[in-house]
């Protein structure tokens, strides 16, 4: 153990700094992640406090979901653009955060929602039956008084909301000029605080969420990409030509469109999510190959297994460690740029439940739960906000003491989850052909897909099996390759297999 500790040790110091690294996102629900100061509510400054983990862990950009004051515990629906969130702390708190981002080298990115409002938003209040207020084209409405606004979302403006609420949300008329111009200024007061046009100060990017073409499929706002998004889009680059603008596109689909009409710099790899949550070897192939099609020269996708939309990797694995490491090799090893879910590193269940069918918000949160530092879901820096209210949500939570799953355990286990991640990344960082090399399909048979990451003056050659039998196929990888993780053996006989649910990577000497 002592040996293993040493070389893992070892391996990860050779990642060096986050500027050395090649990029990883981590994907952070900030009401969930870790809570500084006893309320159980996730914060800013819990954030900063584990900032030391994330980078030994590899990661070089955190990505959080919004931070603006909202009714909704998921804070996507502003009550305000403008401020943080009470529950999460101030504009001070995240200055300092972003500051200590920015001085371990790392990246911050922030998801905005600015399709909706809530009941409470200014917009709503003024433009409502005073089409004549400063705000008054500010949301969309059926009728010249303001007094009918257009449906949203599920073809209504009524929402039930958790705990036990009910909730109003309005479109925005993104076709609005004045609303265009508003949206510029305030993505770029985000990444140029001051206006002093020295961007140190600020986030280095933005996850654009349910973004649309034509806005709910509705006929209402439609050619936003083109007409909306691109012009946002292309000030924000002249502000900072290094931020990054990531579109969650609504469809789930390949992305083409955001790529050539919204002029987005990346884009969520839906396609290989779904191959690599059914363990499809075929889709997974597939998936990779349209990716060369699809993502142009430049620009990248999202890898990743599970999000705060979807059920958790590990739920679907139904929690076996053998699929489990085979997720964090396809989220790191694939190509493009990995994003890890937070607690996706140990493991963390759950899925969507029907317990409350009155409240589409609380049907979520088994995906949104509190990180888990310490066994005991209930512990001092858990955020478990959704334990407070045991009328309003019984559910348990998904994980919970004496099933391994947690920091505290996994950090020092030589086989833990945790360390598969750091070992993956290390790997990442060691070879440039992992970390930053382009990705294509050697050959898909049976259960087995061989991919070949190249850059330049490196390469390395990846092989999932995605079955639960180990697998054999003539494949063609030459002798000189020096095998660097994983367990596939290659016999004299010209065959390799791959144990079942596996990953093995091999490099080439340049």
């Amino acid at each position: 153990m002592i040996r293993w500790m040493i070389a893992l040790a070892a391996l990860l110091g050779s990642v060096g700094s986050a500027q050395a690294r090649p990029e990883m996102v981590y994907h952070i629900f900030v009401r969930s992640f870790a809570d500084s100061n006893g309320d159980r509510q996730g914060d800013l400054d819990g954030i900063r406090q584990r900032l030391g983990y994330l980078e030994r862990l590899g990661v070089t950009t955190v990505m959080l979901t919004p931070l603006y004051p909202s009714q909704f515990y998921h804070n996507y629906f502003a009550d305000d653009f403008d401020g943080i969130d009470p529950e999460f702390g101030t504009m001070a708190d995240f200055s300092v955060l972003v500051r200590d981002v920015h001085r371990r080298g790392m990246k911050i990115i922030l998801d905005e929602e600015i399709q909706y409002v809530s009941d409470k938003h200014a917009w709503r209040m003024e433009s409502a039956g005073h089409p004549e207020s400063p705000h008054g084209k500010f949301l969309l409405y059926r009728d010249a008084t303001n007094r009918a606004p257009v449906p949203t979302l599920l073809g209504t403006n009524d929402f039930s909301a958790w705990p036990g609420q009910k909730r109003q949300i309005f479109t925005v008329n993104l076709a609005e000029p004045a609303v265009k111009s508003w949206f510029a200024r305030y993505l770029s007061r985000w990444a140029d605080p001051d206006g002093d046009g020295d961007t140190a100060d600020g986030v280095d990017g933005f996850r654009i969420d349910h973004m649309m073409d034509d806005l709910d499929n509705a006929g209402v706002l439609k050619s936003l990409l083109a007409d909306f998004w691109a012009p946002v889009i292309a000030q924000l680059h002249a502000l900072n030509p290094r931020l990054t603008v990531t579109a969650e596109q609504a469809d789930w689909g390949d992305g083409a469109a955001f790529f050539a009409k919204g002029g987005v710099d990346r884009v969520f790899a839906f396609p290989i999510w779904s191959a690599a949550g059914k363990l499809d070897p075929a889709a997974f192939a597939r998936a990779i190959t349209w990716s060369n099609v699809v993502v142009p020269a430049g620009r990248s996708q999202l890898v990743f297994i599970e999000n705060h939309d979807t059920p958790r990797f590990a739920d679907g694995a139904a929690r076996r460690g053998e699929i489990l490491r085979l997720g964090a090799a396809i989220t790191m090893l694939t190509g493009w740029v990995p994003s890890i879910y937070y607690g996706q590193e140990i493991g963390m269940s759950g899925r969507q439940t029907d317990a409350y069918p009155g409240s589409a918000d609380a049907r979520d949160i088994p995906l949104r739960q509190a990180m888990r530092w310490v066994p005991d879901p209930l512990a001092a820096g858990n955020a478990a906000w959704y334990r407070q209210f045991r009328d309003a949500y019984n559910t348990p939570d998904s994980n919970g003491p004496g099933d391994g799953v947690s920091v505290a355990e996994q950090d020092k286990a030589r086989s833990s989850l945790l360390n598969t991640y750091r070992s993956l990344a290390a790997l990442r960082a060691r070879w440039p052909a992992l970390g930053e090399g382009t990705t294509r399909v050697v050959r898909q048979e049976g259960s087995l897909v061989l991919i070949e990451r190249r850059t330049a003056g490196n390469e390395a050659l990846v092989l999932f099996n995605f079955a639960d039998l180990a697998a054999s196929a003539r494949l063609p990888i030459a002798r000189g390759a020096v095998r660097q993780y994983g367990s596939a053996r290659r016999g004299n006989s010209g065959l390799t297999t791959a144990p079942a649910f596996s990953a093995t990577v091999w490099t080439m000497k340049p």
